[in-house]
């Protein structure tokens, strides 16, 4: 599978983001996760999203 990423407007499978530092990072981390043959749905690529906006704000 291939990750759908925009970085000019920063979304990832579609999901948008406002932080270009939690967009790099939520992209690394499902990037990596790929490698084991992860597939990210758009409601993984939410959740994540979520969580470091709390945890990195």
């Amino acid at each position: 599978m291939t990750l759908t990423v925009n970085q000019e407007t920063m979304t990832i499978l579609g999901v948008p983001f406002q932080n270009k530092r939690i967009f790099d990072a939520v992209w690394y981390a499902i990037g990596s996760s790929m490698i084991e043959n992860y597939t990210p749905t758009i409601e993984d690529v939410e959740r994540m999203k979520a969580y470091a906006e709390t945890k990195m704000g």
